[in-house]
């Protein structure tokens, strides 16, 4: 067991960073199971087209044939069409849902009004921007900032008045450049956070991109150091939200690791190791009474956060 105290040895950093919210792949939803086997492969009731979920997780969006389509989560069912003028491609939502932003090369930006149907934006940036969510307002936008070095930075747009904010989110009149490859995106039901998986090949290492959504700050939160671990090995790190929406566990049973983050002071606050256990993707959830159970596609493990320990799921 390693508490904060030693962990602040691991010079764990924190930065103003950037992230990206990619439309997912063809997606399976599953109906409600148990929480250990909801982990596990297994038929699909229905099936979704590549999109975006909403953080509340009540609706979910895509693009097909010219069109934007709203999805009820429960159901399936398109529940909301909307046309569009042109080839524009999905890129971020809001968390309830209620605001959708596309994109074309260029950077033109197109901000919908999903409840009415309208177009509320249309906008065009100088450089190489990606829309990484919408507030829950409607008002502002969370970009991503793409350099030629392959490096990346947070900006905000202030939708009310019309304006690039100057610098980097988190840090005033200064442009952060960050690097990373994005993995897997978790965001909380209330809208406050949207939180990136990323990992650099450049320097070995992975981190969480932190953005609060309120507060308007994106931070990065550095995973424990693994200096002599594979590229492959760092990418197995899964996210899960504790249900109160203020802790952050990550698992990587590659590296037989389990982190977890408090989120209101962007900090890694405990580690626990396991022995090490080769597989697929990682995937992992956080039970009512806390818990988090996650697996490799091999086997199975229960995490006890309040005795910082890990036990194999028979």
């Amino acid at each position: 067991m390693k508490r904060l105290a030693a962990l602040l040895a691991f010079t764990s950093v924190l930065a103003a960073c950037g992230g990206t919210v990619e439309a997912t792949a063809p997606e399976r939803v599953a109906r409600a199971a148990p929480l250990a086997a909801a982990l596990v492969e297994a038929p699909r009731p229905y099936e979704l087209p590549g999109g975006i979920h909403a953080a509340d997780g009540r609706t979910y969006f895509a693009v097909e044939a010219g069109k934007l389509l709203r999805f009820n989560t429960q159901s399936g069912r398109v529940t909301r069409t909307y046309t569009l003028r042109g080839d524009w491609k999905l890129s971020g939502v809001s968390s309830s849902g209620e605001w959708a932003a596309l994109q074309q090369p260029g950077t033109r930006i197109l901000v919908i009004d999903t409840r009415r149907g309208k177009t509320v934006r249309e906008l065009t940036l100088r450089g190489d921007f990606r829309v990484e969510t919408v507030s829950t307002a409607g008002d502002f936008l969370f970009l991503q900032q793409n350099f030629v070095d392959g490096s990346y930075a947070v900006r905000g747009y202030d939708l009310a008045a019309g304006q690039l904010l100057p610098g980097s989110l988190g840090r005033k009149g200064e442009v952060v450049q960050m690097q990373g490859l994005a993995g897997q995106v978790v965001a909380s039901p209330d809208g406050r956070w949207l939180l990136t998986l990323y990992v650099n090949t450049q320097t070995n290492t992975a981190f969480v991109h932190a953005l609060n959504l309120i507060e308007r700050v994106a931070i990065c939160i550095n995973m424990p150091p693994c200096t002599k671990c594979a590229p492959e090995a760092l990418k197995r790190w899964s996210l899960a939200l504790a249900p109160d929406g203020r802790t952050l566990f990550a698992a990587n049973p590659a590296l037989g690791r389990v982190a977890t983050i408090d989120l209101p002071t962007y900090r890694l606050v405990a580690e626990s190791q396991f022995r090490p256990s080769p597989g697929g993707v990682t995937r992992a959830k956080v039970s009512k009474d806390g818990k988090l159970v996650f697996t490799n596609g091999r086997a199975t493990w229960s995490f006890d956060p309040t005795a910082n320990s890990v036990d194999p799921v028979v």
